[in-house]
């Protein structure tokens, strides 16, 4: 069996964590590489949040787990996995746990406070774009603060889709002794 691998696709809202996927999923593709695009953002979309007794990962670890086994099913090997992931070190333990035996490229997106804020008020609708901006802040902070070792961060600011995606596939395929 071919060894499994996840580009983990992390960052603040509204640095283009999943713009940026979908043009990898796009490169990927016109390549005829196989591949699998999970918004985590879409494992645990719930109200309550978290659910009532559970650890806040453990609803997207069992949806990953689940999704993950459909695709490996089919041959997949190679995941993008998009996420704001702000306790990465933690994060990353759980997704490790839930795709046994994957190597796991990090690439934590970050852009100034201008350009987040641009973005957010762009795609957000209705009385959510100040509230997802106070948060989006608050990611920043942490974020900052838990770079595990090996992670490659990557500014957006003033980039491309194209161009950042290019960034990524980069360092995801060009890992010293690794070939994505």
């Amino acid at each position: 069996m071919s060894a499994t691998h996840i580009l983990l696709i992390c960052g603040a809202a509204g640095v283009g964590k999943s713009s940026t996927a979908y043009e990898v999923a796009h490169r990927l593709s016109a390549l005829n590489v196989a591949h699998a695009v999970i918004d985590s953002d879409e494992l645990d979309r719930v109200h309550p949040w978290p659910p009532p007794g559970l650890p806040a990962s453990e609803l997207s670890r069992r949806n990953l787990a689940a999704i993950w086994t459909t695709f490996a099913a089919l041959g997949h090997t190679r995941l993008l996995l998009t996420g704001v992931f702000a306790a990465l070190t933690e994060d990353t333990a759980w997704i490790a746990d839930t795709v046994p035996g994957a190597d796991i490229t990090v690439v934590r997106l970050t852009a100034d406070l201008p350009t987040l804020a641009s973005r957010i008020h762009r795609r957000e609708i209705g009385s959510g774009a100040q509230a997802q901006l106070a948060r989006t802040i608050r990611q920043l902070e942490m974020i900052d603060q838990n770079d595990p070792p090996g992670t490659t961060v990557i500014d957006t600011t003033g980039q491309t889709i194209a161009s950042t995606a290019a960034q990524v596939l980069d360092v995801w395929l060009n890992r010293p002794g690794d070939r994505g």
